[in-house]
């Protein structure tokens, strides 16, 4: 027992220091908080609540940490590990990391199936934590089944007949996916840590570069598109490249490249792909509502009314998240444009690579806007839920902006975690004072919360403009920190 305890603890730290420590002391951080806050919210409910529902509570949010955490900060190390030369160095390393996964799988599972409150869902759950732990080892053919089969409750309602929806949703159903379980995670297991053979050498090289693209470990610092989304979004980058090219024949702009040095990525046709996505969904959804299954759909959207603003919300809130990753990821490009005409005065190219970010995402905020509301509208939601979503996306936009600008130079730039939390305390406080401001003014608090942000923002990118005009030059990104 010793001694498996001791290879378990050697792969943990073999497996997860290939992360920056920094990242991996914050991400153990802020899973710790969510453990000790469940439980201390667990004990001051257990006098005034169902005891069994505060130990549901105690229990399954600290399940859901252990998912995330063994999900991204275990998993892509782990892939890594079993490796063909680590086989022959290690021999009982792929027993002891198909050992350590099956567990927290079992454990994982158990803990969030209890927190449910049915017991019913355990094998949903099962299924659900087999595909995450896929996804994050580079499984590119799982993401269909997970979307599906995560939604499943309100889309069941939708394409199946109404006689059907008990059947496919129920007990019967559950009983179904209890049988596909354990061969579901055995296969799993399997294809998470294959044996070797060539079909294991010809697919690594591919699921590497997917795995770094998670937790940001790849060796390559451009990585290759993927998926029709992504190839898609390439083509539109593409003919953008040539209007730039084209452009610079007939005029010298030097600030047109300086967002070509952060790769397709960083651009604003990176969008286009996600913006069609959600509008085809939104069409879809909106067929639905006018087809035999009108009533059923109509339900289901008038359940979910609540949430599709928030949901609609988080890609311009995370907006700009890739220009700090492309920032670190590129750095030889940005050296080599700097040893180029292209790149103009050094003494400028701070004012030029901000005002090229900030339009672009100004604009791409805008559009993220407006595509939301183009969803909601084909849905068929009412004016509450596109104020709501104005509100939502005006407060997720401000906080977007707050690591756009800065003093890249120093690594500065950029999300961090105190940055996030000082985003997160801004953002509730404007709420506080929406709602306050509607309160005296009788009415609601969202044209309030559409006004405050906008204005915020506005002063806080005038504050981190001068600061990134007073900084060294952006390019190389990171060269001082």
């Amino acid at each position: 027992m010793n001694a498996a305890l001791r290879d378990y603890r050697a792969i943990w730290h073999a497996a997860t220091a290939q992360r920056a420590p920094a990242a991996m002391r914050r991400a153990t951080l802020t899973l710790t908080a969510l453990v000790v806050g469940a439980c201390a919210l667990a004990a001051v409910l257990m006098a005034r609540v169902d005891p069994l529902e505060a130990l549901r509570l105690c229990l399954g949010l600290p399940a859901l940490a252990l998912a995330l955490a063994w999900t991204f900060m275990f998993m892509p190390g782990s892939i890594r590990l079993n490796s063909p030369a680590n086989a022959r160095l290690l021999p009982r390393q792929r027993r002891r990391l198909m050992q350590m996964t099956a567990t927290c799988w079992l454990l994982a599972t158990a803990g969030i199936a209890f927190g449910a409150g049915s017991w019913l869902a355990l094998p949903a759950v099962a299924l659900f934590m087999v595909a995450l732990l896929l996804l994050s080892a580079g499984n590119r053919y799982v993401t269909l089944p997970l979307v599906i089969g995560g939604n499943w409750p309100w889309l069941a309602r939708i394409v199946l007949p109404s006689g059907w929806v008990d059947a496919a949703t129920g007990a019967a159903f559950s009983g179904m996916l209890a049988v596909l379980v354990l061969p579901a995670a055995v296969w799993g297991l399997v294809w998470l840590y294959p044996a070797g053979g060539d079909a294991f050498v010809d697919r690594r090289d591919a699921q590497l570069r997917r795995v770094g693209r998670i937790d940001r470990c790849g060796t390559e610092p451009q990585s290759e598109p993927e998926g029709m989304v992504r190839q898609g979004g390439l083509a539109f980058y593409g003919i953008a490249l040539r209007c730039d090219l084209a452009g610079a024949r007939r005029r010298a702009d030097p600030g047109a490249f300086l967002m070509h040095a952060l790769g397709p990525g960083a651009h604003w046709t990176a969008w286009i792909g996600g913006a069609v996505t959600l509008l085809l969904v939104g069409g879809a959804v909106r067929l639905a509502l006018g087809g035999s299954h009108g009533a059923a759909a109509q339900a289901v959207v008038d359940r979910m009314v609540w949430t599709m603003p928030l949901m609609l919300a988080l890609p311009v809130a995370f907006g700009t998240a890739q220009y700090s990753q492309r920032l670190r990821r590129t750095r030889g490009e940005q050296a080599l444009l700097r040893l180029t005409p292209l790149a103009g005065d050094t003494a400028l190219l701070n004012r030029r690579l901000g005002t090229r970010l900030l339009r672009q995402a100004l604009a791409c905020w805008a559009a993220a806007t407006a595509v939301a509301l183009a969803v909601l509208a084909l849905v068929g939601a009412g004016a509450d839920a596109l104020w709501r979503e104005l509100g939502l996306c005006s407060l997720a936009g401000q906080a977007a902006m707050m690591g756009l600008l800065g003093d890249h130079a120093a690594g500065q730039g950029g999300w961090s975690l105190m940055r996030g939390l000082r985003a997160s305390a801004l953002a509730a406080v404007q709420a506080l004072v929406a709602v306050g401001l509607g309160h005296v003014t009788g009415t609601t608090a969202w044209p309030w919360l559409i006004a405050l942000p906008l204005a915020v923002c506005a002063v806080l990118l005038r504050r981190d403009w001068l600061r990134m005009l007073a900084a060294a030059p952006a390019f190389p990104a990171g060269r001082m920190d």
